[in-house]
């Protein structure tokens, strides 16, 4: 079997069946009872399963506390609005007490592109209208929607930022913390009550995100850890039918529920996570919503209400981090953060954190990313060696073998039984196994996929230059672009097509003239096409790799026949 048509095949379905796994319907189980986090003496009631702010049009609001729970009132007085930032090594961030929230997380070590004066990473820009992210609505407490009333600042200290508000005798107070040398934070969320009548707060937490300019939030998304997997929603899908949706006339969700287990929920893009990792994630749920279907959407985490009595307390503290996809950091943070990392399935991510601290170790010794990669590449090609010499060597032994097989085909035409039966009675006579050439790529297979991921999942990748105008691995490259239709001319992808191609002409093969004119033509076409869209770190392996099977191929095939000579 041809190595670039089994492995073009094989990524084929890994890309159907992760496009599958991610646009499956959530799951709907519902968790076990909830108990009681940080609440002095509450009481339990059972889990509806929904926000109660984020109901449905017409749908009957949750049972949460539908004889006890206050009229909706206005609170007294009126705070000023005021912006308050913090310096970290790492980030920079400003709140506001209207809403109680953050309204900019900028990271201070990463920049939208490549030139040192092009603006900073904004994980959270505070555009308008969904500028505050981490609000607490509060609905269900009977005071309005707290995420857009204005809080009293009570402390704008770097270590702590307070914020508290007041209504009815019930006291809602946030604090938020940062660390310093890291990307997270944490948020205490606190209710006191001492009004006359119990109340059942479900401490949601909303996260929206709009849709950006620039390649690093193209693929940006809703996303969360639910019972054991990662559940993703584009913002830019989110709320929109989709092609095959508009076919079949099917409307469109405006949001979807999760209410399983979750160990942490937020938005991510390919390289960035901000997320909020529950207490408890058995008591929490996410609701992702489009707030203004494929422009923006909202991340809607809450959590089973807690009955607070007269004179009682509850408070939940959340962690939250808001910084790159490193393994190192999403590790020490845990919460099953570092799943937001495509590390590609179970079985292979082993072999995935394997070939990213081998490219790092790599990079150590020789400082440039793409150079690494190559030497990952004959590395990977060394190990690999055995291997792929017995697979060249089986299929040069078929192609020997081809004039009788061609003999035996043109004699029994009409007999397919016999044909079988005198073509395996070749096989055997001459020691060849059929099968021989595509065993050794099954054993490959594990090898690639591996490094697949890891090359697509480094941050470390991210505007790491290489030599001349490919100055980001992470991204496709561009050499110029043709005039007046703006197409990118891109010399990896066109090199790499071209290594396919002669890669099949000196490639055994027993197909018939049409399927060999298919995989000289046809496939090195086809895959040209995909990676013309790859990052160029991606590219730049897979062209090695094609100009290492060249060679090698040449060198077997050129040593068999002066055997087969002599």
């Amino acid at each position: 079997m041809d190595r670039n048509l089994f492995l073009a095949f094989a990524l084929s379905f890994a890309v159907l069946t992760g496009w599958m796994m991610l646009t499956s319907d959530p799951r709907r189980a519902t968790p076990p009872g909830q108990e009681p986090v940080l609440a002095s003496e509450s009481v339990e009631e059972p889990r509806p399963g929904l926000p109660a702010s984020s109901q449905p049009a017409g749908a009957l609001p949750d049972a949460v506390s539908t004889t006890t729970a206050p009229a909706p009132v206005v609170i007294e007085g009126s705070e000023p609005e005021r912006r308050i930032e913090i310096e970290m090594p790492l980030y920079s961030v400003e709140l506001s007490n209207r809403g109680a929230g953050i309204t900019s997380w900028t990271l201070k070590e990463f920049r939208q592109r490549t030139d040192p004066t092009s603006p900073l990473i904004e994980l959270i820009t505070g555009e308008a209208p969904y500028e505050t992210s981490i609000v607490t609505p509060f609905e269900e407490l009977g005071l309005g929607d707290l995420s857009k009333h204005t809080f009293r600042v009570v402390s704008d200290d770097f270590s702590a930022v307070v914020f508290e508000t007041s209504g009815r005798g019930i006291t809602v107070r946030k604090t938020f913390t940062f660390d310093s040398d890291s990307y997270s934070f944490r948020v205490l969320l606190e209710i006191e009550n001492q009004s006359t009548a119990p109340v059942a707060p479900r401490f949601q937490i909303d996260f929206p995100a709009h849709i950006k300019d620039g390649s690093d939030f193209r693929e940006q998304a809703l996303a969360a850890f639910e019972d054991g997997s990662t559940v993703s929603e584009a913002v830019a899908g989110l709320g929109k039918g989709g092609f095959f949706g508009s076919l079949s006339g099917k409307q469109p969700e405006p949001y979807r529920d999760y209410t399983g287990d979750i160990d942490w929920a937020g938005v991510q893009t390919t390289y960035f996570l901000s997320a909020i990792l529950p207490d408890s994630p058995s008591q929490a749920g996410v609701r992702m919503a489009a707030l203004e279907p494929g422009v923006s959407g909202a991340a809607k985490i809450f959590f089973d209400p807690i009955a607070i009595p007269p004179g009682q307390s509850a408070a939940r503290e959340l962690r939250g981090y808001m910084g790159p996809k490193e393994i190192e950091r999403l590790e020490s943070l845990g919460g099953e953060t570092i799943r937001a990392i495509d590390l590609g399935w179970s079985w292979v991510q082993p072999l995935t954190r394997f070939f990213s601290l081998l490219l790092a170790v790599l990079y150590s010794i020789i400082p440039n990313y793409g150079v690494a990669i190559i030497i990952l590449t004959i590395l990977v090609r060394v190990v690999t060696a055995p291997l792929t010499i017995k697979q060249m060597r089986s299929m040069e032994r078929m192609r020997a073998l081809s004039p009788k097989l061609k003999e035996i085909q043109a004699k029994y035409a009409d007999d397919r039984q016999k044909q079988s039966e005198q073509t395996m009675a070749l096989y055997k006579s001459e020691g060849v196994n059929p099968l021989g050439g595509c065993l050794p790529m099954l054993l490959q297979f594990p090898v690639f996929i591996g490094l697949f991921y890891a090359l697509r999942s480094a941050i470390s990748l991210r505007q790491s230059p290489f030599v001349g105008w490919i100055d980001d691995l992470s991204a496709p490259e561009t050499l110029f672009e043709i005039p007046g239709i703006g197409l990118p001319v891109r010399v990896l992808p066109l090199v790499m097509g071209a290594t396919m191609v002669l890669q099949q002409r000196i490639t055994p093969m027993q197909a018939d003239p049409a399927q060999a004119k298919m995989m000289m033509t046809v496939m090195p076409i086809m895959m040209t096409f995909v990676f013309y869209q790859f990052p160029s770190g991606l590219v730049l392996y897979w062209m090695v790799s094609n100009v290492l099977a060249i060679a090698h191929q040449l060198i077997i095939g050129r040593g068999m026949r002066t055997k087969a000579a002599s």
